[in-house]
């Protein structure tokens, strides 16, 4: 009985570790999701996944403010995603409803015949609405 006892409040007691891997895997592929239809030029994914108010800042470029106009660039912004890679994710949790994701990228990509930064630490904030995380905003920091 107290081995099953121990056993009931180790799970418990691990339970939000393993609550927030499984929150982070879903938010490095929703991440991963969206970087690759950047690639494609493919709006769909960020319709769906982004706030309607969401704010994207990539490296080098000017802030994008709500989701029609980050669908918009995304259509239709001369970019080329060669290959990009995720490392190093952290979730925070700042409430019920609300964290922020971080993370190093490295990609091969180009927009409008300029170099994009080869390595960027990047932040995501999402929220929860109607039982879905939706990112609201998505910053970018050159890294050396």
């Amino acid at each position: 009985m107290k081995k099953a006892f121990a056993t009931v409040v180790l799970s418990l007691a691990f339970s939000p570790f393993a609550m927030a891997a499984d929150l982070q895997t879903e938010l490095m592929s929703i991440e991963k999701t969206l970087w690759t239809a950047w690639g494609k030029t493919d709006g769909e994914p960020f319709k769906k996944t982004l706030t309607a108010d969401a704010v994207e800042m990539v490296a080098g470029t000017a802030p994008t403010v709500g989701r029609d106009a980050v669908v918009k660039e995304i259509t239709t912004l001369p970019c080329e995603l060669r290959g990009f890679i995720h490392q190093d994710g952290k979730v925070r949790k700042l409430g019920k409803d609300v964290v922020i994701l971080s993370y190093t990228a490295t990609q091969d990509a180009t927009c409008a015949g300029k170099k994009m930064p080869p390595r960027v630490y990047a932040t995501s904030v999402y929220v929860l609405q109607k039982g879905k995380w939706m990112q609201t905003n998505y910053q970018e920091t050159p890294l050396e």
